[in-house]
């Protein structure tokens, strides 16, 4: 494993095991969401990331969360935070079963680590209240089965 792989592994796990238990979403639950819920979670975690820095008083990071998930290289059709933030998320989803396998009682990698340690690369740290932004988020389709075979393939 290299050098920056080692780092990821160690971020997910740390932000698993320093964080106090709150109700983030775990990536399991996330890959069962249609791709419009899903699409919408990570546009209010990237909203809510924004509002809990502006209410720490961080108003400049939170631009920079604005500007890293708007930015884009030209030719590009995602933003360089969300290209950065969905590789972060296939790691965790690696680790997270690699874990799980392991230790079926393993606390679960959760969607907001794998932002967090998005945002925590590019400079910006997240205080502990963006753990709980989503708790009351609500997917508004079921996931039929063909998203379900979809996803597994």
């Amino acid at each position: 494993m290299n050098r920056f792989n080692r780092f990821v592994v160690a971020a997910f796990m740390s932000a698993a095991m320093l964080l106090p238990a709150v109700q983030a979403m775990q990536i399991q639950q996330f890959d069962k969401m249609t791709n419009d819920d899903q699409a919408e979670y990570v546009g209010e975690l990237i909203q809510g990331a924004e509002k809990v820095l502006t209410d720490e008083g961080k108003s400049d990071l939170s631009a920079q969360v604005s500007h890293l998930f708007t930015t884009s290289v030209s030719g590009a059709d995602i933003s360089i935070g969300m290209a950065e933030f969905m590789r972060n998320l296939a790691r965790a989803r690696v680790t997270d079963a690699k874990d799980a396998e392991k230790n079926p009682n393993v606390q679960r990698i959760e969607v907001e680590d794998a932002m967090a340690v998005t945002l925590q690369k590019n400079g910006i740290e997240l205080p502990d209240s963006f753990f709980t932004v989503m708790k009351d988020f609500k997917p508004k389709h079921a996931a039929s089965a063909k998203d379900s075979k979809d996803k597994k393939n």
